[in-house]
Order: C-alpha cells, then structure tokens, then sequence
C-alpha cells in the first residue's frame, strides 16, 4: 500500500508540475479610477467645471489660450458726471421774452427765436468689472455717455479685448 500512495503522489506532481510550468502569474487588472477627485466637489483642479478654461471637454478650450487665464477681476466704480441739458421753452412763451437782445429779429429778416438755455444735470455712469487675464484685459459690455451734435446720448459699447 505504500507503495501505490508513492505512485499516486508521484503522478500527482508529475502531473501538476508541468501545468504549473505553463501557467502565468495572474495579472492583476490596472486600477481605474474616474478621472477627478469625486470625494471632493470643491477640488476645482481635478474636477473643473466644463465651462472652466482648463476642463478637457470645454468647447471654448481654444479661446483660453488665446485670452488666457483669469488672474482678477478689477473693479470700475461708477463716474459721476454733470452734463449740460438743453432746456426747451413753454410753446406758450411771449415773442419778447423769447427775442434775443441786440438786433431785433424783425430788421434780421427771420422768426423770433428763443435763447438757447442749458441747466446742468448729474448723471451717474454705470461700473463694471475688467477681467485681467494673463494676456491681457477684457472688458464686457458697458454703457456710457457720448456727446453728438451738443446731445448726450446713452451708447452701449461692445465687449472687447485689449492684449496686455
């Protein structure tokens, strides 16, 4: 009997040792992770925002190399500025009060007209924010005041980008 348990043992581990022989270590399968750092929302850099310049799906990727990136935002208070209104005249207004002194309007061959009369009014220009960026200053839409013709008028001007 001792000896058909050594027979058995030996087929065994003739057996067994070539298939050992054969046989790979296992591969242990890469680890993946998702890309960012999912247990910390507020961890900007490894998981930005897709609008954010350096998100790697952001459609506008292009456009932050070109204007670069935000270092501040730089504010522009609001300019207070007193500009000088016309004044029209009530329609009912006398002819004298509204002649000019000096040469009558009669012997100048013309209508009598009213005194141009101006008054001067504060008017409040809006602020707004200049992004600076590591190629230059963007500036957004902004309203102001032109002077045309001797009127003030309201003028929105467009966004535009200045390079540094």
């Amino acid at each position: 009997m001792e000896l058909k348990a050594f027979l058995a043992a030996g087929l065994a581990l003739l057996t067994v040792a070539p298939a050992a022989a054969q046989s790979t270590p296992p591969v242990t399968p890469p680890v993946l992770t998702p890309p960012g750092n999912p247990n910390n929302p507020a961890d900007f850099i490894r998981n930005p925002h897709p609008a954010m310049p350096w998100a790697p799906n952001n459609p506008d990727r292009f456009l932050s190399e070109t204007y670069g990136t935000v270092i501040q935002y730089i504010p522009v208070p609001p300019q207070q500025v007193v500009i000088q209104v016309p004044v029209p005249l009530p329609a009912g207004a006398p002819p004298q009060a509204q002649e000019p002194p000096g040469v009558p309007a009669q012997s100048r061959g013309e209508e009598p007209s009213a005194p141009a009369q101006t008054q001067e009014q504060t008017v409040e220009i809006p602020g707004y924010y200049v992004a600076e960026t590591t190629t230059g200053y963007w500036y957004p839409e902004r309203w102001t005041l032109q002077q045309q013709n001797g009127v003030y008028q309201w003028v929105k001007l467009p966004a535009e980008f200045r390079k540094k």
